[in-house]
């Protein structure tokens, strides 16, 4: 059986870490569609099952799943590796701020399969072997040792897969760059679907079309998603009240961002923020963790 830390702290439930050693017969895993799934096969062959979907990971192969859908992880006899589930809280903690954090966001936003070299190999495993020993044994700074350790992985994994883009043939500015682009500048003045359709010069039906096509979503619910992570960003990473951040994000009734926020996240801005730590806040008015 896989062996695994036992969950100590509520830092643990956020992100939790597993070896999986190898067997004897196939073993299964329940990947929960309300978390991102991080598997790193070291040898042997694995695959993934969501829904329809089905895929191969190979030795010295990393998969990168977002929340979405829940499916199971199948291992081969013999196999082994390692594997990693976080909530969306969990995520949060462990993403950078900045400039950085929009296009790492971006990324992760899709189901990634990246082969490794021996030494990412070793080094995206022991990342994971790091986020067991703190969640087995918590001490002080335990929380941010882990929430650092997924920082590296997720920016590693950021960083190869602009690598791949970097190499693969250019292609033209896309009616979906265009929308991402303008969206970073106005998404705070609540412009309607329309508006981004007349600026990038399509109709508003081709404009879903091509979001649709590239993300899954239809544009007022990329428009939602990424108001939603700003939101998170501002909860956990400032001291704002809850009021500016919903007039920061552009809602001129805070009352009607708070319901906007707990529809979405099914709890309210104020119990998202005070569930995100177990660490009491220090007489600081100002507290960094993420998003």
């Amino acid at each position: 059986m896989p062996y695994h830390a036992p969950a100590t702290t509520d830092r643990a439930q956020m992100i939790e870490a597993r070896l999986m050693p190898p067997s004897l017969r196939v073993v299964e895993f329940k990947l929960e569609a309300d978390a991102a799934h991080l598997l790193v096969l070291a040898s042997g062959e694995a695959e993934i099952v969501r829904g329809e979907t089905q895929l191969t990971l190979g030795a010295s192969e990393l998969i990168w799943l977002p929340p979405g859908r829940a499916g199971h992880f199948r291992l081969h006899a013999g196999s082994r590796g390692a594997r990693l589930k976080a909530t969306e809280i969990g995520l949060a903690h462990a993403m950078p701020t900045g400039t950085t954090a929009i296009g790492l966001r971006e990324t992760l936003h899709r189901v990634l399969c990246q082969p490794l070299s021996e030494p990412e190999r070793r080094d995206a495993i022991g990342h994971i072997e790091a986020i067991i020993a703190e969640n087995y044994g918590p001490a002080p700074g335990s929380d941010i040792i882990i929430g650092n350790l997924l920082s590296v992985i997720l920016i590693r994994i950021w960083r190869r897969a602009l690598a791949d883009v970097v190499t693969a043939t250019p292609m033209p500015r896309s009616i979906v760059e265009r929308f991402v682009l303008l969206l970073t500048q106005h998404k705070r003045e609540q412009w309607p679907v329309e508006a981004y359709a007349r600026r990038i010069g399509v109709s508003r039906e081709r404009l879903g079309s091509a979001i649709r096509r590239a993300t899954g979503l239809s544009p007022q619910a990329y428009i939602h998603r990424e108001t939603l992570s700003d939101a998170r960003d501002m909860l956990l990473n400032t001291s704002l009240q809850v009021s500016e951040i919903a007039f920061r994000l552009g809602f001129q009734d805070p009352a009607y961002f708070n319901r906007f926020f707990t529809r979405a996240e099914g709890i309210s801005p104020g119990r998202f923020r005070r569930s995100s730590t177990n660490i009491p806040k220090p007489a600081s008015p100002s507290y960094a963790a993420w998003p």
